[in-house]
């Protein structure tokens, strides 16, 4: 109910800004530039609830009893609609938004990335972009949706990249087949068993001073959630980076993103951590 008022009360306060500005500049060209502009914030206020509602639903959900398996987390869907929100919640700067997410991986040419929750491929695309044509990226998610779009991405942009339909915690991969594993926006919406299950995956996936780079929503402390940039969910930092460890990780760098309450955390396997002297 508070955040019906809320909304209500800034619907209320558009239509008076909508009187002023037609008194300050007689329906000019900057008043219909305010009054679109004013609309579409209202939009994104009042729609975004209920349209990633249909977006993200629980995995168990969209499966047949037949089908249901545990601890697969939330499904997203609707991949056009995701990757239009994606653009229009970064102001049309999504690729810089990703190119400094995908930052804190330190990608290097010739590396073998896997992007676990992959989405539509637009963080795989820029990987493959920075390992070049001697490194590998591949990429995998629940949602057959986001994959065909991720696949039809790479067709466009002309990059071999393979994608997968899979879970995080059942990788169909050999061991120690990568050298770096991502996961963006993803590991908020696997359940408590499903992150540890992830963590020992992404461990037994890496290769020998591999790294697994996790970068997610970190709730600020007393923020109410009708303020957040992502409504649907975050973690706690310091709990995944317990559950590394007990994995069988080394934190090796964390810290903030410096946007949209995202934090990133970069683990390696303890064996290829260096031994005191």
């Amino acid at each position: 109910m508070a955040v019906i008022a809320i909304k209500v009360a800034v619907v209320g306060g558009a239509f008076l800004l909508f009187g002023q500005a037609n008194a300050l500049f007689s329906l000019s060209i900057p008043a219909l530039m305010l009054h679109a502009g004013l609309l579409l914030a209202i939009a994104i206020l009042a729609m975004w609830p209920n349209v990633h509602g249909r977006i993200a639903v629980p995995a168990q959900e969209s499966a047949s009893p037949e089908t249901k398996a545990p601890h697969i987390g939330i499904l997203l869907h609707s991949a056009a609609r995701y990757d239009a929100l994606a653009w229009l919640l970064t102001g049309g700067r999504e690729r810089v938004f990703r190119e400094r997410i995908l930052s804190f991986a330190k990608l290097k040419p010739g590396d073998a990335v896997l992007d676990v929750g992959c989405g539509t491929g637009t963080i795989a695309l820029l990987a493959k972009q920075k390992v070049g044509p001697n490194g590998r990226v591949e990429g995998i998610d629940a949602s057959g949706d986001m994959v065909a779009r991720a696949i039809a991405k790479a067709e466009q942009a002309k990059l071999p990249i393979t994608f997968s339909t899979g879970t995080a915690q059942n990788l169909p991969y050999k061991d120690r087949e990568f050298d770096v594993v991502l996961s963006t926006l993803m590991f908020h919406h696997l359940p408590k068993q499903g992150r540890e299950d992830f963590c020992r995956e992404a461990l037994r996936v890496l290769g020998p001073n591999g790294r697994l780079v996790i970068i997610d929503f970190v709730k600020p402390p007393h923020q109410r959630s009708f303020f957040r940039f992502h409504r649907h969910g975050h973690v706690d930092l310091d709990r995944v980076a317990i559950n590394l460890e007990g994995s069988g990780f080394n934190i090796v760098e964390r810290g903030e993103v410096g946007t949209k309450g995202l934090c990133y955390l970069v683990a390696q396997p303890v064996s290829s951590m260096p031994s005191p002297a």
